[in-house]
């Protein structure tokens, strides 16, 4: 567990491990060279002590955000396939349908569309014509990259 990426403290690097089993969790503190940086502990704690608020909010608006990409793609890339993801506030599109045979989508984008994204074949081998899409971001930067990529698909 790690709150790096809930509460974007990802450059703070610390994580969380649990582990139940008194053996092994002997064995990880003889192997393990404790070097956390104060800072990172007690944002860490504040993070998970006062930070409920917060999080439900951001869960709110990521909700919209992938609800506002849902639309968006269906109103102005119909043929794409998206589906809402319940875990992640990452959204992963198949844009194969207009796109097909495309060998690198993330070069495509970034040249077509001022857009930098990754492709789906960056993470699993079976992902071509997918391409994955950050929208833990302010709508109106979602829109303008949803913009720029619908105009670089319809060109």
């Amino acid at each position: 567990m790690a709150p790096s990426k809930t509460f974007n403290l990802a450059g703070l690097m610390l994580s969380n491990i649990i582990i139940p089993s008194e053996t092994l969790r002997k064995t990880w503190l003889d192997r393990h060279y404790p070097f956390e940086n104060p800072l990172s502990i007690a944002a860490t704690q504040a993070a998970y002590g006062h930070g409920l608020d917060w999080l439900v909010e951001l869960k709110k608006y990521l909700d919209g955000n992938f609800e506002f990409t849902k639309r968006y793609l269906d109103q102005n890339l119909p043929e794409t396939k998206f589906e809402i993801s319940e875990a992640t506030y990452l959204a992963w599109v198949n844009i194969d349908p207009y796109l097909a045979g495309e060998e690198n989508l993330s070069l495509f984008f970034a040249n077509n569309a001022g857009v930098l994204l990754e492709g789906g074949n960056m993470f699993v081998g079976n992902s071509d014509g997918y391409i994955r899409l950050n929208l833990a971001c302010p709508r109106s930067v979602l829109q303008e990259g949803l913009k720029r990529i619908k105009e670089a698909v319809l060109k």
